[in-house]
């Protein structure tokens, strides 16, 4: 670069530099972000507790059964529950689950995210309750080696204190799978 070219690039940043330009830059928006408002948990505050919900899959010989605690967060936006199954002969040791839910008033659903201590995730999203019944559909469901692909999962709520779920999916080989639950409240 020549000198005279340097020369008048070291003024011209100076010059934008000094606020010479500033008047150009936008107006930056000085009001504060907006909160958003906080979930209605009404519908699902019955869950709350803790809860041993009996599972079975079509492709087990048997049930396997979770136990599960559900709070609130401190700052009102998440229900919060943490699940353990227990193990079985075909579940080698306990798995331990989180499962965070809130509403998104910009999508106008719930969301549930949900990751466990082996690395399993997922995101479900669901409009909400219709009467006794809210579906959850997967967004991220993972594609294993045992799952091709996940229907959505129906939960019903019996009474405050009990509730049944059922889903399904597809292994590769194109082999339907159901999932029932029944779960009840012990607190």
């Amino acid at each position: 670069m020549k000198p005279v070219q340097a020369a008048f690039l070291f003024a011209a940043a100076l010059m934008f530099s000094s606020g010479t330009a500033l008047a150009a830059t936008p107006n930056v928006e000085a009001t504060p972000v907006p909160t958003a408002p906080k979930p209605n948990f009404s519908k699902m505050a019955f869950m709350g507790g803790t809860w041993t919900c009996s599972i079975m899959s079509s492709r087990r010989p048997g049930p396997y059964t979770t136990t599960s605690t559900t709070t609130t967060s401190n700052d009102g936006y998440w229900m919060a529950t943490q699940a353990t199954t227990n193990t079985t002969s075909w579940i080698p040791q306990a798995l331990t689950t989180v499962d965070r839910m809130t509403y998104d008033p910009s999508t106008s659903r719930w969301v549930d995210l949900a990751t466990d201590d082996h690395g399993g995730y997922d995101l479900s999203t669901s409009p909400g309750w219709s009467g006794n019944t809210i579906v959850w559909t997967d967004v991220t469901y993972p594609k294993t080696n045992a799952t091709a692909t996940n229907n959505p999962t129906t939960i019903t709520k019996i009474s405050d204190t009990k509730t049944t779920s059922v889903n399904s999916f597809k292994e590769p080989s194109g082999r339907l799978v159901t999932v029932k639950s029944t779960c009840t409240k012990a607190s």
